[in-house]
């Protein structure tokens, strides 16, 4: 008989469509290849998200699945007469069909809270989704399981780290039940933070919250990305603003400075013209990456804090008047 279709997706040979499309959705999000970073392991999920995706491929259309009960996986690709025909089984794209069962679901949205820097299906862990909405029905013969709310939580970054990109292994801890026991059960995940995102990218975790009943599917985990304060910089969109105190006499003759980049360069700055309070000096393409093109950067802004001084003595006070007097 070859692959038996029915227990890859764990559904019934009585099984609707409707059981079909759950059980494909949640077993290709568990088994789709970008979730899986180590060799071994994403060539072993790239198999099973190919099996699934013939399985819910062949089971979900009324044809094939009459040929596959009567002849099995053998007859389909071996070649079934059909009347005056020969039904040969050709296959499926697994890709394809993911990117159409989750971009045609309604429940599903793979939006992006950064310009649509990522593609839906580019990386696993960069696609983003509405908040999880339980199903009513708890009817175990249905596969039709409430779905566990989802998690979010705070996902602190520097301003190093998403300058650059980094990695982050973080070890969660979620609810799980084996039975009608509940127990806690831990688990790392790998992010690959990209360079230049923002406050706000979400990165989902598809089934890696907590499990809220034994009938449950387990909610997602979805991190958001939250920059924490800078010593130097503050960030606004993909440019950086840098707050430089100057004293008087300076401001008003020029000045040379040194600004320390995010990835620990030198930036000298020169100032010739007067600095006046809103006066800036924008040093181009030394801001933030675009998370789309990070060869594109914006710009460094100097704003300047001009330091007055307290107190003048008299003598002072007289030949600044006529300094500045001859220049007017």
């Amino acid at each position: 008989m070859g692959k038996d279709y029915y227990s890859i997706l764990g559904v019934s040979k009585d099984c609707t469509t409707n059981d079909l499309k759950k059980a494909y959705r949640k077993l290709a999000m568990m088994w789709h290849p970008d979730k899986h970073k180590d060799v071994k392991s994403k060539k072993e999920a790239e198999e099973k998200f190919k099996n699934i995706a013939e399985a819910y491929d062949v089971l979900s259309d009324e044809e094939k699945r009459k040929i596959y009960d009567t002849y099995g996986e053998e007859g389909l690709k071996g070649g079934v007469p059909t009347g005056a025909n020969t039904y040969v089984y050709s296959g499926v794209d697994p890709s394809e069909l993911f990117s159409r069962i989750f971009g045609s679901d309604s429940h599903f949205s793979f939006t992006s809270t950064f310009d649509d820097d990522f593609s839906p299906f580019s990386t696993f862990v960069n696609m983003t989704s509405r908040k999880a909405r339980p199903t009513t029905n708890t009817n175990v013969n249905s596969n039709n399981y409430n779905k566990s709310a989802t998690y979010e939580v705070p996902l602190a970054l520097t301003l190093e780290e998403l300058y650059s990109g980094c990695k982050k292994k973080l070890k969660i801890t979620r609810k799980r039940f084996m039975g009608t026991k509940n127990y806690e059960d831990d688990n790392f995940v790998t992010i690959d933070v990209k360079a230049g995102w923002k406050d706000g990218t979400k990165i989902t975790f598809y089934g890696e919250g907590d499990q809220t009943s034994p009938m449950a599917q387990p909610g997602d985990l979805v991190f958001k990305v939250k920059t924490k304060a800078h010593d130097r910089f503050v960030r606004d969109a993909n440019h950086l603003i840098y707050k430089c105190p100057v004293p008087l006499d300076k401001a008003l003759t020029g000045f040379q400075f040194i600004v320390k980049s995010l990835d620990n360069r030198d930036i000298t700055v020169r100032v010739d013209d007067i600095v006046s309070p809103k006066f800036r000096k924008i040093i181009v393409n030394e801001g933030m990456p675009s998370s789309k093109h990070p060869n594109v950067k914006g710009d460094l802004i100097i704003e300047f804090d001009i330091i007055f001084p307290k107190n003048l003595t008299s003598e002072k006070k007289r030949i600044l008047r006529e300094t500045l007097a001859n220049t007017f």
